[in-house]
């Protein structure tokens, strides 16, 4: 962790017993056989915010909501917004249609982090909706967006998914904790999205993680770890 301020960043998310996080058709799969989710909800209860990347933004576009009034009634009781505000992190974002639920469902502030590969007309566009932050170069800056996150009041973002950005974030050692759902199903696939995409790493770079938790249920296993 650099010097400069920037949210507590945990992983939050779910996959499938051979680690997948969607089916061979990019869906938005069940992962066992009783996947309620409710442990997705519960986690966006202690987030001030809830990021994904570009690629869950077109293929899922989720409200990213805490689905009940219990769960919004402890945010406010925790002195949160009813809702927890809403990041994406995109680097070309031409092809994003704005009807869906991440810009129109729920409370939260919308943060859209981005570059000039975005064309000016839909970054205006995406004005409408969100604060956006166009970066410099290819990609996004992920230390920069975490510091302008920090700096609007967020201090604990929750990370979805995909694959791609949770590479890009563990790449960099912007994970604080895990926290992952394994079900019972087994999905396949060898292009099939895995909970880690990107490059990958190899050996001498690969993360190594301490168990501080674990938790069996009947059809699904729950994980909590941290980074050492």
């Amino acid at each position: 962790m650099s010097n400069k301020k920037r949210p507590f960043v945990f992983l939050c998310t779910g996959m499938s017993l051979d680690g997948k996080i969607s089916n061979y058709k990019k869906e938005n799969s069940p992962i066992s056989s009783d996947d309620d989710r409710e442990m997705l909800y519960d986690a966006r209860v202690r987030a001030d915010a809830v990021a994904i990347g570009g690629n869950t933004l077109r293929f899922d576009a989720s409200g990213l909501t805490v689905k009940s009034e219990k769960r919004r009634k402890e945010r406010t009781d925790q002195g949160k917004g009813p809702e927890p505000h809403k990041v994406v992190f995109i680097s070309d974002a031409n092809d994003v249609k704005l009807g869906g639920n991440f810009f129109n469902k729920g409370e939260g502030k919308i943060f859209v982090f981005t570059t000039a590969r975005t064309e000016k007309e839909k970054i205006k566009e995406l004005e409408k909706k969100a604060f956006v932050h166009v970066g410099r170069g290819k990609k996004v800056n992920l230390e920069k967006a975490l510091e302008i996150l920090h700096g609007k009041g967020v201090e604990t973002l929750m990370l979805e998914g995909g694959g791609e950005i949770i590479y890009s974030f563990l790449e960099k050692n912007l994970v604080d904790e895990i926290n992952l759902k394994i079900g019972n199903l087994i999905l396949g696939g060898r292009e099939t999205a895995t909970l880690v995409g990107g490059k990958g790493f190899d050996i001498p770079h690969a993360k190594k993680i301490e168990f501080l938790r674990v938790e069996t249920f009947p059809n699904h296993i729950i994980i909590k770890a941290k980074i050492i």
